[in-house]
């Protein structure tokens, strides 16, 4: 039988073009950034067997402080073919979590708040919200693990890990879709999306 690696390459290759649309550059062109996240300290104890449910909580306060200002930015942005309403539920999400997880509304309204979002183009909002949509892949196995280690459901505290539910593989197709077909500057795309890789990143290590 033909190895998969063969049949690949002698096979015509309607998805050549694929590899070289936006989503396919903003992969190519953020994995460094991608990989500096995952190592980042915070999220890396996410998948630690001993996590314990006080630095769970401390983590949803920082993506709270990160997440809610950056949806703010993006929310008058986005063109309408993004469902700008649908794509953004974190804010709710994240509040939702800390009250679940003890905080009260005073002490939320009270969390500090990212200020480095200043986005004026839709291909920018498109860049960091690339950001976003993606980490939604990865929250479903974190989901998971929480489950099994802090026995942490969606109405225990981990809604926003999955904001979009059993929509997510779905939502991120058509995103993908969009996202090609988008009449945007592609190079504003990426570079707002490694700014937004790159202020996460800082913003949860510092927390």
């Amino acid at each position: 039988m033909m190895s998969m690696a063969v049949a690949e390459r002698l096979a015509p290759r309607p998805e050549a073009a694929a590899e070289t649309s936006l989503a396919a550059r903003l992969r190519r062109e953020t994995r460094d950034l991608h990989d500096r996240i995952e190592a980042n300290h915070r999220f890396a104890r996410l998948m630690a067997p001993d996590l314990t449910r006080g630095e769970y909580r401390g983590l949803v306060a920082r993506l709270h402080g990160h997440h809610a200002p950056l949806e703010e930015a993006l929310l008058p942005l986005l063109p309408a073919a993004f469902q700008p309403e649908r794509r953004l539920p974190r804010r709710a999400l994240l509040r939702a979590d800390l009250r679940a997880l003890g905080l009260a509304e005073a002490a939320i309204d009270a969390l500090p708040q990212c200020q480095a979002y200043r986005f004026r183009t839709p291909a920018q909002a498109l860049g960091a919200l690339y950001v976003l949509e993606g980490a939604g892949l990865g929250g479903q196995v974190i989901a998971r693990h929480l489950a099994a280690t802090l026995r942490l459901g969606p109405e225990e505290g981990t809604a926003a890990l999955v904001p979009h539910g059993a929509e997510t593989g779905a939502l991120w197709r058509q995103f993908r879709l969009a996202l090609d077909g988008a009449a945007v500057e592609a190079a504003a795309v990426v570079e707002a999306a490694r700014f937004t890789f790159t202020t996460l990143d800082r913003w949860m290590a510092e927390g």
